[in-house]
């Protein structure tokens, strides 16, 4: 039996707020075992985008894989006791870079799976080497369809995540269920994933009985929106479905506050601007706008039980001072539930051979998540462990908290 000895200031980045502070403390991989022999750790490596200064989802993926591993490790580890612990690499948002880290992990036979964070440009560009190392390449973040839409063709990769073909079709429902609108502006960068989600919307206007009356393609870093949103204004449109992350979120929200009340456009935005340090980017100007966010999951208002028992452990052992205050819920739970769903491949699988648990993944049980009760959540031809069922819509507060939409 394993039992947490000691935690251990990590140092990451500044994060949003005072009250965020805390943040910094988080549980390592670190056990001592309480036999009188020890047993050879299992590793999970994690690859993500440390660097960027606004960014806060690799922190976020790794408080949540580190709280999991802290369960399963107090609970005998895996394998018969031996620990799981948590290695990371830091990309800094190059693609380049995710595939030498990703390189660098396969290269330890010890390390059983590689997570990938929200850039799903990384995790895409290393899905071939998947197949290559057959390392278990494993998204808790990223959305692109590629990831998980050839499952033969790369057996390796898997997801615990949005979908994009899940998230556009419900943000054009949404617009139109909260705010009527039947003539959208899109707003996408222009790269292969601004184009495939330009044509995942595209497919769906008929079907929903919506049109797009106004399309603006722009490049990560753009600055500069409020001649965009005019064009929308003149071209009739009614909302605005936003693909961004959070710098040109943050660009985008204070163009729209700085236009007249009548002029401001409500916007369904994708979660990329959630993986970082956006409300403090843009202070009160988000209580200006109707700015609306996809998620799949929130800790605030939530009933079930797995879901309070981790908001009380982050509230306990990471001092947050509210289920408000946690910032990146989703990086935090999709981790979580990940780290036990692998945990439990692993043991199916009866030892560290990768190929062994690329097939036990196919054999998971049951397992209550954080996020949803899982019941056999990967085969054959689905390598996705969420569903559409899952989407849901936030409101950013000025404080960073997500609180929950109910559409009627």
């Amino acid at each position: 039996m394993f039992r947490l000895k000691s935690v251990i200031c990590l140092a990451t980045k500044r994060l949003a707020a005072a009250n965020f502070i805390m943040w910094f403390s988080i549980f390592l991989g670190c056990f001592a075992i309480g036999t009188a022999v020890a047993s050879e750790p299992v590793y999970i490596g994690f690859d993500g985008a440390y660097s960027p200064k606004t960014s806060t989802s690799a922190q976020a993926i790794e408080l949540g894989t580190q709280l999991a591993i802290s369960q399963i490790n107090g609970a005998g580890g895996v394998l018969n006791g031996r620990p799981l612990v948590l290695v990371t690499k830091d990309n800094h948002g190059i693609a380049a870079r995710a595939i030498d880290n990703f390189i660098e992990f396969a290269k330890r036979p010890d390390v059983v799976a590689v997570y990938g964070d929200k850039f799903s440009t990384a995790t895409v560009q290393t899905m071939g080497l998947s197949n290559e190392l057959s390392m278990l390449s494993i998204s808790v973040w990223g959305s692109a369809d590629p990831i998980s839409e050839n499952p033969s063709e790369y057996p390796f990769v898997y997801r615990l995540s949005l979908r994009d073909q899940w998230a556009i079709p419900a943000m054009m429902q949404h617009a139109k269920a909260r705010y009527g609108a039947i003539r959208l502006c899109e707003v996408m960068p222009q790269t292969a994933r601004g184009r495939s989600d330009d044509r995942t919307l595209a497919a769906n206007l008929e079907r929903l009985g919506q049109t797009v009356t106004f399309a603006h393609r722009y490049k990560w870093g753009a600055t500069g929106f409020t001649e965009v949103i005019k064009s929308c204004m003149r071209s009739r449109g009614q909302a605005v479905i936003l693909i961004a992350n959070e710098k040109e979120g943050a660009q985008w929200i204070k163009a729209m506050a700085s236009l007249p009340p009548e002029e401001r456009l409500p916007t369904v935005s994708h979660w990329g601007v959630t993986g970082g340090d956006l409300h403090e980017m843009v202070g009160t100007a988000v209580n200006q706008v109707d700015f609306d966010v996809v998620q799949t999951f929130s800790f605030i208002h939530n009933k079930r039980p797995q879901a309070k028992a981790l908001s009380r452990e982050l509230l306990a052992d990471i001092r947050f001072s509210t289920v408000e205050s946690i910032i990146n819920p989703v990086g935090i739970a999709q981790a979580f539930d990940m780290t036990h769903l692998l945990a439990m491949a692993i043991n199916e699988a009866g030892s560290t051979d990768r190929v062994a648990i690329q097939k036990a993944m196919q054999s998971i049980g049951t397992y209550e998540g954080v996020i949803r009760t899982y019941t056999q959540p990967f085969s054959d031809t689905n390598h996705d462990a969420l569903t559409a069922e899952q989407v849901l819509f936030v409101r950013l507060q000025a404080d960073g908290a997500l609180f929950p939409i109910l559409v009627k």
